[in-house]
């Protein structure tokens, strides 16, 4: 229970990092969608990374080499999967708020990637 408040924790973190930089890159810079939230993307890796590794699954002894592979795997998955889901939505909802189809499309990878690292990139070896 303690370590899904702990990652909904992080993952706030980490998603509001995400939502605001692809906002601010698309809306004030005129970025294209895609490259918005890929650059976004790769800066909330890092608050993602450090806080599931320290704070949500608190893993200190594993090899962190090792480990990170295994994140930056899920991640991309987890990239994936979100830019997909973004251009697509933008595509079928055109009309709607581009905000909604970044919260929608970083919710439901959220969902995804905790299972994977849960159970794939932090998953402690007994």
């Amino acid at each position: 229970m303690f370590e899904l408040i702990r990652f909904f924790c992080v993952g706030i973190c980490a998603a509001l990092t995400h939502y605001f930089i692809v906002i601010c890159l698309y809306q004030y810079f005129s970025i294209a969608l895609s490259l918005s939230n890929f650059i976004a993307f790769c800066i909330a890796l890092w608050v993602s990374y450090f806080g599931h590794k320290y704070f949500t699954f608190r893993i200190q002894t594993q090899n962190s080499g090792h480990t990170f592979l295994k994140f930056i795997l899920v991640a991309t998955i987890g990239f994936l999967f979100n830019e997909g889901l973004l251009l697509i939505g933008h595509a079928i909802f055109h009309t709607a708020p581009i905000q909604w189809i970044v919260i929608v499309a970083i919710f439901l990878t959220a969902i995804l990637t905790f299972i994977l690292n849960k159970f794939f990139t932090f998953k402690i070896l007994e």
